[in-house]
């Protein structure tokens, strides 16, 4: 009977380190894809498990809603609130986005900033928040010589109040990558996500090429 139990316990014993292995490569596995998302900007998530590890919580604010206000600090110096940019214009484009100076954050960014010509003609202003500091953002745009304004959420409450809250096990807290278009009269006229999109009206287009600016910018 003591022999059976220890062999019992050395096949738990076994188990438990199998599981702990298969946990470790996991992590593993996802660490190393979310490396791939934030360098390069691309979806390399195709696994239903994998991707429920990364997604950000469901939609909090969608076509149709309200949009949350908020006061952020922004380059350029002072802080701008959404409430204000609807005041003297029709429409804020405010896109979130993973971090200052990846790949896949950096086209994205020199794409709306090639577009800002276009966005002006539809009384339209672009804002950009990620969870940087204002510090990163004045050296972000000072290098791609962007002429929009970022603005950081550095406690990351306003991604957390659009459903655009992005929590890593060892990486942190970074900002999904979403774009809200709101109208002048403060509700969301669309809504694109890189990841978790439910309807085909809510799949972001490709932020390498034009294809996201052009639909943001046929949205109005």
């Amino acid at each position: 009977m003591l022999e059976e139990a220890k062999k019992t316990t050395r096949a738990g014993d076994d188990d438990d380190d199998d599981g702990a292995k298969k946990m470790m490569m996991m992590n593993r596995r996802r660490a190393l894809m979310m490396t791939a998302i934030l360098a390069t900007g691309t979806n390399v998530i195709d696994d239903d498990d994998d991707f429920e590890a990364f997604a950000a919580e469901e939609s909090v604010v969608d076509v149709g809603d309200v949009a949350p206000d908020f006061s952020l600090p922004a380059t350029g110096g002072g802080s701008i609130s959404l409430k204000d940019v609807l005041r003297d214009n029709d429409y804020a484009v405010v896109y979130f986005y993973n971090q200052d100076g990846s790949s896949g954050c950096s086209i994205e960014a020199e794409r709306f900033n090639q577009a800002q010509d276009k966005f002006e003609a539809k009384k339209a202003r672009v804002l950009g928040i990620s969870m940087d500091s204002i510090e990163s953002h004045e050296g972000f745009c000072d290098k791609k010589g962007l002429t929009f304004s970022l603005l950081s959420d550095a406690d990351g409450s306003v991604s957390k109040a659009y459903g655009a809250e992005l929590t890593l096990p060892v990486f942190g807290k970074f900002s999904d990558r979403q774009t809200f278009l709101v109208g002048k009269d403060g509700a969301v006229k669309a809504h694109w996500k890189e990841m978790g999109a439910k309807t085909d009206d809510e799949k972001m287009a490709s932020v390498k090429s034009t294809a996201h600016v052009d639909q943001v910018l046929a949205a109005m």
